[in-house]
């Protein structure tokens, strides 16, 4: 089982959608996937159309305890352990829930708190092969517990100068990570909202490999699509599943083919 964290300390880099939209194209290739939103944001659930619960055929909203709350702060640390996950578009999710950011205070005041979700994750290490995790962009406690717990981390990154000094930020948070997960490894820098109209995006693709490429293998980018991210969002569908036909598919297609090759996967 792989354990991959999309981070990326800015918001608008397109973080959210890539873990739904790659998450997605894992599952079409026939890999088991759960996503875990860790975002109080609730983004990657929300544009997975996820709005409610059913189970036992009572449908409810989402609360606190279906998120990965329950492994990380359960009253008695026995039970630590993430809840029966969600299925949607052939996906099992953990969704998020604006209550999510009453870890963010908590966590430093629990004994190995920021290793928690990735003991939680140990435990499913036979049900799936592909674990991806969605957290905020910030710099907080959140975001540690959710790139702690990953073997790999994938930065979806702007074509754009914004970008590129976002990503210094970035490859500094993760060496300061490394010293609570010696293995965490970055394995792909994702360019993502490309817009090859203007000489500023292909510049800004040019200065992302030659002064990035020796961190980590960068992807082909993720093209701009002002219409299209919108809609999906809002129909809470994958891309690929929502624009199964354009041009967009396939470039997910390849980024995905991309990052499991990076991963060593065949």
């Amino acid at each position: 089982m792989k354990v991959i964290t999309f981070f990326n300390h800015a918001g608008g880099v397109g973080k959210s959608s890539s873990v739904r939209d790659i998450g997605f194209t894992l599952g079409r290739l026939g890999y088991r996937v759960l996503l875990i939103d860790a975002d109080p944001q609730a983004n990657l659930t929300d544009w997975l159309g996820v709005q409610h619960i059913e189970r036992d055929g009572v449908r409810r909203e989402i609360e606190l305890e279906d998120t990965l709350y329950p492994a990380v702060l359960a009253d008695d640390e026995a039970e630590l352990a993430l809840p029966s996950p969600l299925h949607v578009h052939g996906l099992d999710i953990i969704p998020g829930h604006l209550d999510v950011a009453t870890i963010e205070p908590l966590l430093p005041g629990q004994l190995m708190g920021v290793l928690r979700l990735k003991d939680a994750l140990q435990r499913l290490e036979d049900k799936y092969d592909f674990v991806l995790i969605d957290p905020p962009p910030s710099l907080g406690q959140l975001s540690a517990l959710a790139v702690i717990a990953a073997q790999y981390v994938v930065v979806p990154v702007p074509a754009s100068g914004k970008g590129l000094k976002g990503l210094q930020t970035v490859a500094v948070m993760l060496n300061r990570f490394r010293k609570a997960n010696p293995r965490l490894k970055l394995s792909m820098i994702l360019v993502t909202q490309y817009n090859d109209t203007t000489n500023h995006a292909k510049e800004s693709l040019l200065q992302l490999r030659t002064q990035f490429g020796h961190l980590a293998p960068i992807s082909t980018p993720l093209t701009y699509r002002p219409a299209l991210y919108p809609d999906s969002q809002l129909h809470g569908e994958p891309l690929p599943e929502f624009a199964s036909k354009s041009p967009v598919t396939a470039e997910i297609s390849a980024v995905t083919e991309q990052l499991l090759q990076a991963l060593g996967v065949d």
